[in-house]
């Protein structure tokens, strides 16, 4: 055979896969934009109108304050200091915040159809992307302002660039690593949740201890680094230490009411104490373990925190308002807990084959345990929704191989 006939066949197969990804990329760029300027949003409400006050308070003032005049540390500062940057340069206006997201949307579906090429074929890579490009909750989420297209990107972002880095030992490309592990723990501290984890699983499955030592060193400086200057910030302004927030016991709270019954009252009984900013959180954290250690006896109780939570954490994709509820809407659902129930499947056998893809299993199921814990609600399923599809993916992808197989042996037995 020819080599360069090969050669010819393999350079025609590249062209032909960059015109079928960007494609897609095209197709997810129009159905976002489509949506942002077809829609009219209402005024920010909730966590958008603060992050909206937050950012314009400190292009005005210099100050972080959710919610206040004065500086706290209620949130991280990374949404905050985007969507100032983003103002500072757009304008107030929300459709400036708004357009960059769906530039960041469009390109978290390249970033993660560059993690499912590690895994799968060509063609269920290609299929996991077209997935995301008209997954309703990632073209809704482009019109609010909310971390989750940040963070999406940035979780994502960090994957990539850490298998990369780890597949080919440059100290640039782990270091590059820690630096969007840092941004990402910024945007939302739930990655710190995924690090030991991570850290414990490539232990296991890296050959070199070399590369490990490596890996752990420059992925940690540098994530460190990232985050300092904000703990050095929190502990000028509070005097003792305060990694990430002082709203991380909120959740908690939450998460034990079963249903979400009851919770303004619990909640606004400790606000009527008025407790500075710190002695709050821990008011919540004293109120959740106390919450939860009275209601461990009861059944109803155990069953919403082992099956309800799922339930409400999975069941249905986060679209809440907006002309895209209205998209595909007697099917949306279905089809939602289809690539739900799908990826868990291939998550199962992803760990069953020991496949390397297990790793995105990991992200999965830590980030599902932790919400078991926390408040579970569909919002929060967001950011790990990619790797729900590219395991959907594998899954498909082992079904169509084992076909194959059999189509083949079948072909054998017959000549």
């Amino acid at each position: 055979m020819n080599p360069c006939h090969g050669s010819l066949q393999g350079d025609e197969a590249g062209r032909t896969r960059f015109k079928w990804i960007y494609l897609i990329l095209l197709s997810a760029l129009v159905l976002r934009l489509v949506y942002i300027f077809s829609n009219s949003f209402p005024p920010p409400v909730g966590d958008a109108m603060f992050y909206s006050r937050m950012a314009n308070q400190f292009l005005e003032t210099g100050i972080l304050g959710y919610n206040q005049t004065e500086p706290n540390a209620y949130v991280t500062p990374g949404f905050p200091l985007l969507l100032s940057a983003v103002y500072a340069m757009f304008g107030a206006d929300p459709l400036g915040f708004q357009l960059t997201q769906v530039a960041f949307s469009v390109l978290t579906v390249w970033v993660v159809y560059r993690i499912a090429r590690k895994y799968l074929s060509e063609t269920f890579s290609l299929i996991g992307a077209a997935c995301m490009a008209v997954y309703p909750s990632f073209i809704y989420a482009n019109g609010l302002l909310l971390t989750e297209a940040t963070f999406t990107l940035l979780l994502a972002s960090f994957l990539l660039v850490l298998l990369e880095g780890l597949q080919s030992g440059r100290r640039s490309t782990l270091t590059a690593a820690g630096v969007l592990l840092g941004m990402s723990v910024l945007v939302r501290p739930t990655p710190a949740v995924l690090v030991l984890p991570l850290a414990v699983y490539f232990a296991r499955k890296l050959p070199s201890r070399k590369l490990i030592v490596q890996a752990l060193m420059y992925v940690g400086f540098s994530s460190f680094i990232v985050v300092l200057p904000w703990w050095i910030r929190n502990f000028l302004l509070y005097g003792e230490p305060v990694l990430f927030s002082t709203s991380g016991n909120n959740p908690l709270l939450w998460g034990v009411h079963p249903y979400l019954i009851g919770w303004e009252n619990t909640f606004q009984s400790i606000y009527q104490l008025n407790p500075s900013e710190l002695e709050r959180n821990a008011l919540w954290g004293e109120k959740a373990k106390e919450m939860f250690q009275s209601q461990l006896p009861q059944a109803s109780f155990i069953e919403w925190f082992l099956m309800g939570k799922l339930n409400s954490f999975w069941k249905i994709p986060w679209v809440e308002n907006g002309e895209i509820a209205h998209l595909l809407e007697k099917w949306r659902n279905p089809l939602h807990l289809l690539i739900v129930a799908g990826g868990w499947l291939g998550l199962t056998a992803s760990v069953l084959r020991k496949h390397s893809i297990a790793l995105l299993a990991l992200v999965v199921v830590v980030y599902t345990v932790m919400h078991q814990i926390m408040l579970p609600i569909p919002r929060y399923a967001y950011p790990i929704m990619p790797y729900i599809i590219i395991l959907f993916c594998f899954g498909m992808n082992l079904l169509y191989d084992a076909a194959n197989k059999r189509v083949k042996k079948a072909n054998r037995h017959a000549s």
